[in-house]
């Protein structure tokens, strides 16, 4: 009997909460297409990817326990008595009782008369964790009969006997502590200190051979060492045991680490989660307008330079984790695309590829964009170990009250260790430290406390309240001073900080950000076609009192003189009055640009319109650029309508409720048909009078393979409609498929399949 058939009896005998529980701990049996049926979910529990994701989610004690339970059975006990395994960690067998109904719950583990036993793929036969090797009867397996029956004679067995009985009464003395005990203290005293070393925790040592007359070689006449194919001397379990003596016990902690909590309070974290999460938002919509710019040059390993992260950071007053963060997030949720050059003519190098922000995708609203950001951290298309690392430190500080968070990073790494042993890797330190600092700058913690936006990734439903919620806070007006400088208490809104940045420059930026008003910034507005009067309204809308008079005479000023000059694209020539190009062709600063009058009011230059414009704006001059025809030339800045929206799976899109799972498998019978290889093929060939051609059949083998195949179904009373269907059942002239475009099983019936 199989592990799926051995599960398939025993799920049978769940009632609904019972199953509903084991579909609770293990998700991914329930990952689409659905199971139709209890053989279905006992294939999926036995499957090695099942498993090990189930090991991954077992804590320090859960671990232990399977631990002592894989010894047991590798030392024979098949199935283990709970007393045994508790004898083994040193603990109570009510306390290892309760971590065995958890492991059954998980279908890890289950309980048969005389103990508990394990799945197929869960027996162990390497102990090196807990500093032990081998079973006796894995290493003496690997003997012939000759030898066998020499360790016999030195152990003093009988040794006339068949392989099988040699091995069979080795294996019973070796499984014997005290016998094991007494053999090893007639060994010779350099020996015996070789032997209580390797017990001690180093199983295998490359160091000791079996040479002739050693002492060495007593061991392994005597079988308390093994000599492996690769030439090391190897230690039994057994033996590595009975040397420890019998108050020696395996590695158990049932009780979770203490962790140094701090107050932050639940209004404090909500405000700093808002703040972070603005400023996050104000970082990503900074990026895309200087990507849109001027697009982000890749290094050849597709990735950001660090120069470049720092030039960002610099323009938009972030730090460096910030823009890091905002980038990686940009780009995996498609707000951000990778565009390759063009390949270069002969004899030119290959441009890079660039960052740039996809035209056809409408920027979100701010409360959209913020839980794409969280999402798409929380579940990446892409899922690794740093995934499962910061969601299960987001599940940990969210058992703690709102307010309430663990202090420093070290004690979440040593709770998170506790929590996920399996997870625990060289890197994990560093992917915990990541998670908090991520999670500070997604709003998702703050001080080391979760808070409403965290919470909101567990409970997806409460997510659209929370994130309108957060953005809500965000200021939309501003404070004029009268030193020309604009401070926002607090984060603004996208809309405000676009408006500012584009006639100021950002000063300081923390719990209040300032920018500064200069004739370069307010000509900067009015270069991308904004006039005083259009200017002036839009500050006057986001300013909270009335503008101060020198910002407006700062406007007016910039606004009088703005195009006093001309730069014009035809051969560059500058325009204007004859007082200003007289000043212009003998300005020192200038000579570069070789003006030459060639009418009262018309300069030509040797350089190009971009080059004097920028020559006439460094010496203090406020020219515009204006085409050909004396239009003015704006910045480009106006792009193709995008088209497409950008959405979040809605929490009303997840899967059912395990409860609803357990009830339709539960109605359902437990077993069903297989689908054999060309029964579709032959079904449908009589849905066709017997004339399938061979596009036809391709697809019926591609269904029959779980290949998804696109078909059009006519219902009675309905347009025909096409569906994209898969893994299919043959139910009579039926065939029950799985709908990815309904997500869930239809039955469709075989004289109504149109086979696209």
């Amino acid at each position: 009997m199989t592990t799926a058939d051995g599960l398939l009896s025993r799920l049978a005998g769940l009632d609904r909460q019972g199953l509903a529980t084991v579909l609770a701990h293990r998700p991914d049996v329930l990952e689409e297409p659905w199971p139709r049926r209890l053989d279905v979910v006992a294939a999926r529990l036995a499957s090695a990817a099942s498993v090990n994701a189930a090991l991954l989610g077992l804590t320090t004690p859960h671990a232990q326990v399977l631990r002592a339970l894989q010894l047991c059975h590798a030392l024979g006990s098949q199935p283990a008595p709970v007393a045994e395994v508790a004898r083994l960690l040193g603990a109570e067998p009510a306390v290892v009782e309760s971590f065995v109904d958890a492991l059954e719950e998980r279908v890890l583990a289950w309980r048969e008369p005389g103990g508990v036993t394990l799945p197929e793929l869960l027996h162990a036969t390497n102990f090196r964790p807990d500093g032990l090797g081998q079973p006796a009867a894995d290493l003496l397996g690997e003997l012939g009969t000759t030898r066998l029956a020499q360790l016999s004679r030195a152990v003093g067995l009988p040794a006339d006997g068949r392989r099988a009985e040699l091995l069979l009464g080795l294996v019973r003395f070796f499984r014997d502590a005290d016998g094991v005990r007494e053999l090893a203290a007639t060994a010779p005293e350099p020996v015996r200190k070789l032997l209580r070393d390797m017990a001690e925790g180093v199983p295998e040592i490359n160091s000791v051979t079996p040479l002739p007359g050693t002492p060495e070689a007593w061991a392994f006449e005597h079988g308390l060492l093994f000599a492996t194919y690769y030439g090391s001397a190897a230690m039994a379990v057994e033996v590595s045991l009975a040397l420890r003596g019998p108050e020696h016990h395996l590695s158990f902690t049932p009780s979770e680490p203490a962790c140094p909590l701090t107050q932050v309070g639940a209004e404090a974290a909500e405000a700093s989660s808002s703040a972070a999460a603005l400023r996050l938002l104000d970082r990503v919509s900074a990026i895309l307008e200087l990507a849109a710019a001027e697009p982000f040059p890749l290094l050849k390993d597709g990735t950001i330079g660090s120069r470049l992260i720092k030039k960002v950071a610099k323009d938009t007053g972030g730090t460096a984790e910030e823009i890091e963060l905002a980038i990686d997030l940009a780009v995996q949720t498609g707000l951000l695309l990778v565009q390759e050059p063009d390949p270069p003519r002969r004899g030119q190098k290959a441009a890079p590829p660039t960052l740039e922000p996809d035209p056809d995708v409408v920027r979100p609203a701010p409360a959209l964009l913020h839980r794409l950001l969280l999402t798409t951290w929380w579940e990446p298309a892409r899922p690794d170990t740093g995934t499962q690392v910061r969601q299960l430190v987001v599940r940990l500080l969210a058992r703690l009250e709102p307010g309430t968070g663990i202090t420093g990073a070290d004690a979440v790494t040593e709770l998170a260790t506790w929590h996920a042993p399996m997870l625990v890797t060289d890197e994990f330190a560093g992917q915990v430290a990541a998670a908090l600092v991520e999670g500070e700058l997604l709003g998702v913690f703050a001080h080391g406390a979760v808070t409403a936006a965290g919470r909101a990734l567990l409970a997806p439903e409460k997510l659209v309240e929370v994130t309108e919620e957060l953005v809500s806070r965000a200021r939309t007006t501003a404070l004029f001073g009268t030193d020309l400088t604009a401070i926002v208490p607090g984060s603004p809104d996208a809309r405000l900080a676009t408006l500012l940045d584009r006639a100021a420059d950002r000063e300081t930026q923390g719990t209040a950000t300032s920018w500064r008003f200069s004739p370069s910034t307010v000509r900067r507005a009015f270069d991308q076609g904004v006039t005083a009067a259009e200017l002036l309204g839009e500050l006057g809308g986001i300013a909270s009192g009335e503008l101060p008079q020198p910002l407006v005479y700062l406007v007016n000023d910039v606004a009088r003189r703005h195009g006093e000059a001309q730069v014009l694209d035809v051969a560059s020539v500058v325009v204007g009055e004859p007082a200003v190009l007289t000043e212009l062709a003998a300005h020192r600063r200038l000579a570069k640009l070789g003006l030459r009058a060639v009418a009262p009011t018309v300069l030509t230059s040797t350089v190009d319109a971009a080059g004097t414009l920028e020559a006439l704006r460094e010496a203090g001059y406020a020219p515009t650029h204006h085409a050909g025809d004396g239009s003015i030339v704006l910045p480009s800045r106006e792009q193709a309508e995008p088209k497409v929206t950008i959405g979040v799976q809605e929490a009303t899109d997840r899967p059912f409720d395990p409860l609803d799972h357990a009830d339709r498998l539960l109605a359902a019978p437990p077993t069903g048909p297989n689908l054999h290889r060309g029964q579709l093929a032959r079904a449908m060939s009589d849905r066709y009078a017997g004339r399938l051609t061979p596009k036809q059949q391709q697809l019926c083998w591609q269904l029959e393979a779980g290949i998804p195949v696109d078909v059009v179904y006519r219902a009675d009373g309905a347009e025909p409609a096409r569906l994209v269907v898969a893994y299919p059942e043959l139910d009579g002239a039926v065939l029950d498929v799985w709908s990815l475009d309904d997500h869930g099983y239809r039955r469709l019936e075989l004289a109504r399949i149109d086979l696209a």
